[in-house]
């Protein structure tokens, strides 16, 4: 179970050494934004307060596509 939080970073992307490059950093990352966008969207109210998150950031945040952080 993934936490999500604000202040967590989940929903941005980490840049690795630019000599690491592998194929499927991007698609997993956008699987992985995805996901959590997804769950952000379908919370209510009081689980968003829980998390340290209002229920407009949530919705806007939820709103986005996947391939933007």
């Amino acid at each position: 179970m993934v936490a999500i939080t604000k202040e967590a970073g989940a929903f941005v992307t980490t840049r690795r050494h630019q000599n690491t490059v592998n194929l499927m950093d991007l698609p997993r990352a956008w699987f992985k934004r995805y996901n959590l966008r997804q769950k952000l969207g379908l919370m209510d109210a009081r689980m968003l307060r829980d998390i340290g998150w209002n229920v407009y950031d949530a919705r806007r945040e939820a709103a986005k596509p996947f391939w933007k952080a």
